[in-house]
This record gives C-alpha cells, sequence and structure tokens, in this order.
C-alpha cells in the first residue's frame, strides 16, 4: 500500500504507565508534545478533547482547515476527527481527554456547543483572567489526577463539569452559539450523532427525523434557523467530508473510496464530489498531496 492507514489514538496509547487510565488523561501541553511527538501527523482519536494554549505559535490542522494557534485559545475536537498540528517549541498549556463514556454519568455533553461539528471548530479565544481561572481547575484536577484517592473519579467528573460549563459561559457570551435557541442545541446535537452513525445508508431526512420523534419540516426548519442548512445539505456535508478523508489518508481506490460511503457506482459518486467541492476526487487527491 502506497499510504499507511490513518491511525486512530485511544487514551491508553497516551496513558501506558497508568494502571486503567482508559477513560481520562490530563497533561501539560509541553510535557504531551515531548512525550508524544507521534501526534504531529495526521490521525484520529476514540475520544473528546479540550486544549488551552498558553505560549507558543503554530497551525493546526482540523478535517482540512486550518486554525492559527496563538496564547489564550483553546481548541475542541470531537471523536473522529482528524487533525495534526505544527506547533513552536514554547508551546504550552494543557490538554486533557475523556471518553463519552467517562462523563456518561452526567449526561450532559449534548449542552456543549463547542464539541457540536455540524458547525466549524473555530478555537474559542480567552481573556488572561479567563485563563487564570482555567488553571486554576486544571491544577484541581491534576492534584486528583496524579493521586489514588478515595472517590478521585468522581471529583474529577466534578471539577471537568465546572471546566466545560466555564468554558460554555464565555462561549455564549462571545456569541458563538451553534442554536437558535438554546432549547434546539440538544436536536442539533442529537442530529449530529445521528449523521455520523447512519450517513453511509444515505438515509433520507424523515429517517432522522423519526428517530428523534419529530418531522422531517421541522428539522429542516431548526437546521436552516440555526446553522443556514437544510438537514440533507448537513448530511451531504458529512459524506464529503468521509470522501475527503479517504482520499487523502488512505490508499484505497476511487472506486473503494466511493464504495466505502454508499456510492456503488463510480459515476455518481464523480458528479456527487465534484458538485460540493468543484474537483473530481482524483484532483483533490492529487492537489492535496502536492501541497
Amino acid at each position: 500500500m502506497a499510504k499507511e492507514q490513518l491511525p486512530i489514538y485511544k487514551i491508553e496509547d497516551f496513558n501506558s504507565r497508568k494502571k486503567n487510565a482508559k477513560f481520562f488523561y490530563l497533561c501539560r501541553l509541553a510535557e504531551h508534545l515531548q512525550e508524544h511527538k507521534f501526534i504531529q501527523r495526521p490521525h484520529k482519536h476514540d475520544f473528546y478533547i479540550v486544549m488551552l494554549v498558553t505560549r507558543g505559535t503554530g497551525i493546526h490542522t482540523i478535517d482540512f482547515r486550518d486554525y492559527a494557534v496563538q496564547a489564550g485559545i483553546v481548541f475542541f475536537l470531537t471523536p473522529g476527527q482528524v487533525h495534526s498540528w505544527q506547533l513552536s517549541d514554547d508551546a504550552d498549556g494543557f490538554i486533557l481527554f475523556f471518553t463519552q463514556e467517562y462523563y456518561l454519568e452526567r449526561k450532559k455533553l449534548y449542552q456543549y456547543p463547542y464539541f457540536a461539528t455540524l458547525s466549524d471548530n473555530t478555537p474559542l479565544p480567552v481573556s488572561e483572567a479567563e485563563q487564570e481561572q482555567l488553571l486554576q481547575i486544571q491544577n484541581h484536577m491534576q492534584q486528583e489526577y496524579q493521586h489514588q484517592l478515595v472517590m478521585k473519579d468522581d471529583v474529577l467528573r466534578d471539577y471537568l463539569d465546572i471546566l466545560l460549563v466555564k468554558l460554555l459561559r464565555t462561549y455564549n457570551a462571545q456569541g458563538y452559539s451553534t442554536a437558535s435557541s438554546p432549547a434546539a442545541l440538544p436536536e442539533l446535537l442529537q442530529l449530529q450523532r445521528l449523521i455520523d452513525l447512519h450517513y453511509k445508508e444515505h438515509q433520507p431526512v424523515s429517517f432522522y427525523a423519526e428517530i428523534l420523534h419529530t418531522s422531517a419540516k421541522h428539522l429542516n426548519e431548526v437546521c436552516k434557523k440555526s446553522l443556514g442548512k437544510t438537514t440533507t445539505q448537513l448530511i451531504q456535508e458529512r459524506l464529503v467530508l468521509e470522501a475527503k478523508r479517504l482520499l487523502i489518508h488512505s490508499a484505497l481506490s476511487i472506486k473503494q473510496v466511493a464504495a466505502e460511503i454508499g456510492f456503488f457506482e463510480v459515476s455518481y459518486f464523480f458528479r456527487f464530489f465534484k458538485k460540493h467541492t468543484g474537483q473530481t476526487p482524483e484532483q483533490f487527491r492529487q492537489e492535496q498531496s502536492i501541497g
């Protein structure tokens, strides 16, 4: 094969020295970068990430979009996203990972819009005062994380709750809300999860509406009002994104890429891809390879 398969990392890949550490990870960014140099190359992960940069510069690439790295920026990533970075040697801050299972007791991930991949992964700028608050929470978490104390995971989840809520307040205060109203957000995030599960099957909007106990018309109205896109457009964008990932990060042929995402007529896949990107699959692959 011309290319290695895109790696999908688990938390234990970073927690090899900790027993049973499969669900949560916390580290200073500088230390993390030094110990895990393999993460500079494009990869996926099966957990959520929150990363605060307090020092340094560079570029963080998330699913073919480049974001500038600088002090006072928070990045959020969800399972399955492809990312890589090129950071300066002085980069620092903190980075934490957690799985959905770890946070399941709280059952609140649907209320955090910065984990919504239906919209752009725009990094969140935070003020110096907000950075200080986040670092204080991180310090408390680090103390719990490093010691085997009674109800350690309960305390870590409590601090994680506080951290995510603090970030939510900053996110909302800066007008970054994904949904047109708070009531629409859980529905949009559940739709995101369903699209991730079923997009390869090319299911109609009515399929998603039925699972969400609503109508296709209502679902379209919510998507249009909140994101400026129809539900069908969101499904198609997910198909295009996966096609791009496979074209660049796998050795699959164009025909195999098409079949992988549910297109069994290659000519139809060609037309679909070009309609949404302005390029044929071969042109996109060649351009990205050169770049």
